[in-house]
């Protein structure tokens, strides 16, 4: 086990998982989530680097990178990645429709961090939630990683905060327990956030949406963020 190991730093969280999931599924995925964690922390904080010298503007809560169990690990801020349904929403908030399919995501991740906006994770662990989100088990894990891993990470980062920052967030479900978990309150800096349900950026179906995400961090409704 190293020091960076997620079963070191986050031992009760790992506990919950277990209940969530199972004990031997979860022992069983470990290497696999450390592997994840390792390689889409560092993605993370090489995005950082792109809003160095910028205020974030923009603040986007999501759940976790999508779990997989081989291969490079998917990640929306690693440009290298497939198209998955949050990077194809947040190109449709944040790039005029003239440049929205012509930016390849390396120059689009560029874009989203010039107008300001960072992406974080509320659950360091990449599992499939989509079918344990009712559960309590899964209430009772994010309302803890929402402190313990999400709110940590932004506070440790050397980031400038816009005291006008704006909050949305991108899976329904895990909203409402992060919600919870933050007594509906995130103070970065100068800004201090109320978090409430109509930042939730979904639509029907529960897939991101760029309308919603538009609404949010009020943007127009035309070709994205004025310059």
């Amino acid at each position: 086990m190293t020091p960076s190991s997620l079963e070191e730093r986050f031992p009760i969280e790992l506990s919950i998982l277990k209940k969530l999931f199972g004990e031997a599924p979860v022992a069983g995925a470990l290497p696999r989530l450390n592997q994840i964690h390792e390689y889409t922390e560092d993605k993370w904080w090489l995005y950082l680097s792109l809003l160095r010298n910028k205020r974030v503007r923009y603040l986007l809560i999501a759940e976790a990178p999508p779990w997989s169990a081989t291969g490079v690990p998917q990640y929306v801020l690693d440009p290298t990645s497939r198209s998955r349904t949050l990077m194809q929403a947040l190109r449709r908030a944040f790039l005029p429709p003239s440049v929205c399919k012509q930016l390849d995501a390396g120059e689009a991740l560029a874009e989203f961090a010039r107008q300001g906006l960072l992406i974080v994770d509320s659950i360091p662990f990449s599992m499939a939630y989509s079918k344990k989100r009712s559960s309590s088990e899964y209430d009772r894990l994010v309302q803890l990683t929402a402190q313990s891993y999400l709110q940590k990470k932004l506070r440790a980062a050397s980031l400038s905060w816009s005291p006008g920052m704006r909050v949305a967030f991108s899976v329904k479900r895990n909203a409402f327990s992060v919600i919870e978990g933050l007594g509906h309150q995130l103070k970065l800096g100068e800004a201090n956030l109320t978090l409430e349900p109509k930042q939730i950026a979904v639509n029907d179906a529960n897939y991101p949406d760029a309308g919603k995400l538009k609404a949010a961090y009020a943007l127009p409704t035309d070709n994205g963020p004025s310059h």
